[in-house]
């Protein structure tokens, strides 16, 4: 069984169960094969720009701030700044007057659901466990993803200590060998990316179209 194997009988899985994914979206710190979301918002305003979501999260707390504040703040040249906030204020979440900007929507009172990443391997699950490691920092937990004929050589008490979870994949199926603990590093603007870059990549109205599922049940415990 290949890596795309493995992806595709997880995207089919998902895809039956009505949750939405995506494949490999960059986050600068790593890049997860397979991401997904349960419980977002579906009128969720997309941002992907680790800059924009940046300086929104700096303009709201400070509810009114000038460019050159937000300049100093994130540390970009002026015209980049501008850029960006004239960007912003098409989405009709600031306000620009004069030389300063006014927020008008906190983003971040969306609802951002739940969202898990999870990354494939073979046969090398010491690797799979560091990089999901790195994903907990967007992601509220994080998977590893192994052919079932590989799962017995894995060492799972160093899973249980980093929290990573297993799933198992054979024959159109995937199932879960470890629970994934709740991730304690997850940003909040790191989160709305990802969560941005799956309801972009497929904007499943879950109301209709959910289905029990592996993930589901770590939905439940946070409601």
């Amino acid at each position: 069984m290949l890596e795309i194997e493995i992806v595709n009988t997880i995207n089919s899985y998902l895809f039956q169960k009505g949750v939405r994914y995506t494949n490999e979206s960059r986050m600068g710190i790593g890049i997860p094969d397979v991401s997904l979301n349960i419980g977002a918002n579906n009128r969720l305003t997309p941002i992907n720009d680790y800059f924009m979501l940046s300086m929104l999260d700096y303009i709201n707390k400070n509810h009114i701030v000038s460019f050159m504040e937000i300049k100093d703040e994130i540390l970009l040249s002026f015209d980049k700044v501008k850029q960006y906030i004239i960007a912003l204020e098409k989405l009709n979440l600031v306000k620009i007057k004069h030389d300063s900007v006014q927020i008008i929507k906190d983003v971040f009172l969306s609802k951002l659901g739940t969202t898990f990443s999870i990354e494939v391997k073979i046969k090398d699950w010491k690797t799979a466990n560091l990089q999901a490691q790195r994903y907990l920092c967007f992601s509220d937990y994080s998977y590893i993803a192994m052919p079932n004929k590989y799962i017995q050589n894995i060492n799972t008490d160093q899973f249980k200590d980093s929290g990573i979870g297993i799933l198992s994949v054979s024959d159109g199926r995937v199932d879960e060998v470890l629970s994934a603990k709740k991730s304690k590093t997850c940003e909040l603007i790191l989160k709305y990316m990802i969560t941005s870059k799956i309801i972009q990549n497929q904007n499943v109205i879950e109301k209709r179209h959910l289905r029990k599922n592996i993930f589901t049940s770590y939905v439940n415990q946070e409601i």
